[in-house]
Parts: structure tokens; C-alpha cells; sequence
């Protein structure tokens, strides 16, 4: 989980430093006392040891995600506004939220989304339908192990830097602002070479043959990031994406559209999240798969 964190937090700032001695640009107001000459390279190692240090987070995340298949006129929107919290030692997630699905024809369907995990893997959902809690165990098989390893800051720095096509480094009264836009085809291999290095053992090989396959057909056309790095405490505040993605099967494609805006705040600021017994003691458990 804690590599997760990282990769949103610090890991996604390498692929903006092509320019990597270039200061912040003012933006238009920005005093200049407020103003900082930092370059990209010393903001993303102190947002990487920031990140390091991460023991937990609030995260509130508004998304909107469309699917398609255009030889089918079949297409899938989804909005999702979730409020999340997380600590890393121990492992534990909370998330609270609401979920749209709407197809073509403009028909909506909306549910409630209340989900606790713990760093064992075993989930706790409420289900949509109704009040009922429903466990499932090792539902995200390995979840402990993504917090083990650490990644190496110049070795990160030398992996990613090709990948950025366009690259704006910017900064206001209180945050430095990165701006970039990868390019796809080159990201397309650092995606699935990361997902094979960071992914549990048991996690790939619970992947079915049509999930690999995917993966090895999954094409990005369009990666775009903004962040936002608090000044002082080198934090990230907040992470807008646009990603257009593609997978091809057989003679279909699938094409998928994500636009998500997340914004971070109280970190460190939570010591423990505990499952109310209630749940615990009420919840039914799922077969595993």
C-alpha cells in the first residue's frame, strides 16, 4: 500500500523532470517573497522523503470514467465521489462514497459505497442493497507486501525522466504545480513492467489467462498529470489525471476515458481506523473464489 502511495505521491513527479533544473514559474499573483527557486529535481526529492514518511492520509476523490465499445454501441459512465482514509503501519483503509452508472441511453443507477480493508487482504463491504455487511477474505491477496520495499529515488529518476513529452513546472503563494503530459506509447512499457515488479507474487498468479491477456494488450493513447506539492511540507495537496486507454481483444477494443480529480489532506493526522464490532460481528462471510 505504501508503494502505492508513493507511486501517486512522488513516483508520478519523475515523469516531469526532463527539465529537471528548471525553477518554478510564477504564476500570474504569486508575491514575490512566496516565490521559490527550488528546481524540479530538489522538489521531487523532498516530495519523495515526504512521502516516505507518509504514516497516513485523508483523500477525497471525485471521478468520472466512461467505457466503450464502439463495434458494439455499447458505452458505460461512471461518477464516483468517495471520501477515503488510510494508515500504513498498520495497513487499514476506509472508504466512503457514492456511485453513478448511467449506459447510452441517459438511464441512471446510483449506490452507496461504505468499504473497510485490512492489511491482511479481508475486505468488509455494505451492501448496496441494503444493510447488510458482507466479508470477503483476502480480497486484495499480498496487500502487506506492498509496503516493503522502497524504491530508489536516482534509479526512479533515470527510469521515468524519458517518458515526459511536455512538461510545465509551476508554482503559486503555496504550492509548486507540475504540469505534464507522458507520452503513451513509451509509458505503455513502464506500466506493465511496474505492475510485474510491484504486484504480489500471488496476485499474478491469481490472474486469470483473459486478465493477462489484457494486460499485454493494453495500450495508453493519452496520460495527462497535474500535482500539486505543498511548499512546505513538500506533501502532495491534491492530483488531477486524464487518461484515454485502449485493450484490444481479438477483434474488439475496448476503450476507457478517466477523468479523476483527488485532493489530500490530514496526513499523519490519523493514528488508528478500527472496524466498528457491530460489523464485524454481523458481517457475512463470501466463499472465496
Amino acid at each position: 500500500m505504501k508503494k502505492l502511495l508513493m507511486a501517486m505521491a512522488a513516483g508520478s513527479l519523475t515523469l516531469g523532470l526532463a527539465a529537471c533544473n528548471e525553477t518554478a514559474k510564477p504564476m500570474e499573483g504569486t508575491p514575490e517573497e512566496k516565490q521559490s527557486d527550488l528546481t524540479a529535481e530538489e522538489v521531487y526529492e523532498k516530495a519523495l522523503t515526504a512521502s516516505q514518511e507518509m504514516k497516513s492520509t485523508e483523500a477525497s476523490v471525485e471521478m468520472d470514467q466512461k467505457i466503450s465499445v464502439p463495434s458494439q454501441d455499447v458505452e458505460m459512465n461512471t461518477h464516483t465521489n468517495m471520501d477515503m482514509e488510510m494508515t500504513l503501519d498498520p495497513v487499514a483503509l476506509h472508504q466512503k462514497g457514492t456511485l453513478t452508472l448511467s449506459d447510452a441511453s441517459g438511464e441512471e443507477k446510483s449506490a452507496d459505497i461504505d468499504v473497510y480493508m485490512t492489511e491482511d487482504g479481508t475486505m468488509y463491504m455494505r451492501d448496496p442493497q441494503g444493510e447488510q455487511w458482507l466479508k470477503m477474505t483476502g480480497a486484495v491477496p499480498g496487500l502487506d507486501q506492498l509496503t516493503q520495499q522502497q524504491p530508489d529515488p536516482s534509479e526512479q529518476l533515470e527510469q521515468l525522466r524519458e517518458y515526459a513529452k511536455d512538461m510545465k513546472f509551476e508554482q503559486n503563494e503555496n504550492e509548486y504545480i507540475l504540469k505534464l503530459t507522458a507520452d503513451g506509447e513509451k509509458f505503455n512499457e513502464l506500466i506493465k513492467q511496474t505492475l510485474q515488479e510491484q504486484l504480489p507474487p500471488e496476485a499474478l498468479e491469481q490472474m486469470s489467462e483473459d486478465e493477462q491477456k489484457a494486460l499485454e494488450n493494453m495500450n495508453i493513447n493519452e496520460l495527462q498529470y497535474e500535482m500539486f506539492v505543498d511548499k512546505e511540507s513538500f506533501n502532495m495537496t491534491a492530483m488531477n489525471m486524464v487518461m484515454s486507454m485502449s485493450v484490444e481483444d481479438q477483434a474488439e477494443t475496448l476503450n476507457i476515458d478517466i477523468d479523476s480529480k483527488t485532493a489530500y489532506s490530514n496526513i499523519n493526522g490519523i493514528e488508528k481506523i478500527e472496524i466498528p464490532q457491530e460489523i464485524i460481528d454481523s458481517a457475512v462471510e463470501l466463499p472465496q473464489q
